[in-house]
């Protein structure tokens, strides 16, 4: 009986670790839809948020809570505005729509802390620093005109992972996070996308 008794307790501190230790990340890969509202100097150009965005983010655990990885994303501003007369030089001007776009691209190394690494639903924090490619583009009939440039870029964001089985090694991310670059690509974005997890 006494046998039998310390069988039972070891297997199960066995598979209460082993359950522990299925629930700590050692590495997590996420793709996600993106959506952004453009804010400050990138509003004045184009005030509408935009739904046409990407975004790829990993990340190693080099403890528990914290991890270091990379995120890189794109995202698309468009808006029409209805025909009226613009000048296009002094000698100029023409009667048409006019189409205007944005398009960010911001690449940044990421350090992101997991408040629960054994918790079911994970909440973290993560901070980015990096840069950015940001491209204005306007277009009125033939004529087109567009300001590209590099930017150093600081984002900020909260996310939560939740997974779909107790150890499912998939499940849906969830973001929201600031850009902020000295280019002018001031934005929030919203991830919704699934993630993939190593034990």
């Amino acid at each position: 009986m006494k046998k039998i008794l310390i069988t039972v307790v070891a297997a199960l501190v066995a598979s209460v670790s082993f359950a522990q230790t299925n629930l700590r990340f050692s590495q997590v890969y996420s793709f996600g839809w993106q959506s952004s509202v453009p804010l400050g100097a990138q509003a004045d150009f184009i005030s509408r948020a935009g739904f046409n965005g990407a975004d790829f983010n990993f990340g190693f655990f080099v403890t528990d809570n914290i991890a270091v990885g990379a995120d890189f994303a794109w995202g698309y501003n468009h808006k029409s505005v209805p025909a009226e007369i613009y000048q296009v030089s002094e000698n100029c001007a023409v009667y048409a729509a006019l189409y205007k776009t944005t398009q960010t691209i911001p690449m940044k190394a990421q350090f992101k802390y997991l408040f629960n690494p054994e918790g079911f639903v994970k909440v973290y924090a993560a901070a980015g620093l990096g840069a950015t490619s940001y491209v204005e583009y306007t277009q009125i009939q033939e004529y087109e005109f567009s300001n590209s440039s590099w930017g150093f870029l600081m984002s900020p964001e909260v996310g939560v992972y939740i997974p779909f089985g107790k150890h499912a090694p998939w499940g849906a991310n969830v973001v929201a996070g600031y850009n902020w670059a000295t280019n002018n690509a001031q934005n929030l974005y919203f991830n919704v996308g699934l993630y993939f997890s190593v034990f």
